[in-house]
């Protein structure tokens, strides 16, 4: 990575790291809730790509089930 870059990639995560040490635990929480949020509508979008034959219905129950069978693989 060019010196520059780096630089600015190492401002940039230490801005996120102040940010994140200013919040409040509710703030907190509620990014944590947010980021999921958005990250099972990227999942969902994937997963209407890879079966568009899926209604929205079959759509959510294989995003459920995705992350029931992840969570058996991290607990």
């Amino acid at each position: 990575m060019q010196p520059d870059i780096e630089g600015d990639a190492r401002f940039a995560d230490m801005a996120k790291i102040r940010q994140a040490r200013a919040m409040s635990p509710a703030e907190k929480f509620l990014a944590g809730a947010q980021l999921f949020e958005e990250a099972c509508q990227w999942t969902l979008a994937g997963i209407a790509a890879r079966f568009p034959h899926l209604t929205e219905t079959q759509r959510m129950e294989k995003l459920v089930s995705d992350l029931e069978s992840s969570g058996r693989h991290t607990q």
